[in-house]
């Protein structure tokens, strides 16, 4: 990656970054945690970088226990795509980020094409974001990057920056609220909340390689065709026409 990849301090959120720095055309994708917290400077920040389109994955769960995304005044639309990554039944204490990835891929393949085509299709800057910035906003930009054949070690080292910048404040208000539904804290839950460990990821494209054929044959069936992948260069990739 050209640039490191570098937390925009946005005022109420954590983990709020430009995908792909110096790969990607400056200013127009954009990851984050939830923005329930979002202070008026935050809005105020979020206007200033003209994000137009804001997209949500979190499921209904998440956004009673979390809260609704504060926009107004930043004159960007908000677009609800819920997606729920646990697995139908499992235990919270050996839970594993792979399980987490696996089920998103399999449950929401048409719901993962359909943010795409948003972001491909959008007409300005965008933002993608789930709870944490990491699981469902991880797997969306790591196909995006995909389907725009973006080395993997570039792909790989932007999903791992989320891991720094949960740490501390963020990590510790997600096990407290944890810990009030008497879940017992495990090293996998702490991984599963907060970490994002290259391994991974990659685990999931050996997944999307042995299931679908790779991630591009995923992404075709998921209707993210030519069309989508050439709308996506000219939006995203700096010299596009």
């Amino acid at each position: 990656m050209d640039e490191p990849v570098t937390r925009l301090d946005v005022a109420g959120t954590h983990n709020f970054r430009e995908v792909a720095p110096g790969v990607l055309a400056s200013g127009m994708l954009y990851r984050s945690d939830a923005l329930h917290r979002l202070t008026r400077e935050g809005r105020r920040q979020l206007d200033q970088l003209r994000i137009r389109q804001v997209i949500d994955l979190r499921s209904a769960f998440d956004r009673r226990i979390g809260g609704r995304d504060r926009l107004r005044g930043t004159g960007a639309r908000r677009l609800s795509v819920p997606i729920d990554g646990a697995p139908r039944s499992f235990d919270p204490r050996t839970l594993t980020l792979q399980e987490v990835y696996e089920t998103i891929l399999t449950r929401h393949q048409d719901d993962l094409g359909r943010v795409i085509r948003t972001v491909a299709w959008a007409d300005g800057p965008v933002l993608v974001h789930c709870t944490a910035g990491k699981d469902r906003t991880g797997l969306v930009v790591a196909l995006i990057l995909s389907a725009l054949d973006i080395d993997r070690e570039i792909i790989l080292a932007d999903y791992s920056a989320t891991a720094a910048n949960l740490s501390g404040e963020w990590t510790e208000r997600m096990l407290r609220k944890v810990r009030r539904f008497r879940v017992p804290i495990t090293d996998n839950l702490v991984e599963v909340l907060a970490g994002s460990p290259v391994v991974a990821l990659s685990g999931a494209f050996d997944w999307l390689d042995r299931e679908h054929g790779g991630a591009l044959t995923y992404l075709q069936k998921a209707g993210v065709d030519d069309a989508v992948r050439d709308q996506l260069r000219k939006a995203l990739i700096p010299g596009s026409v």
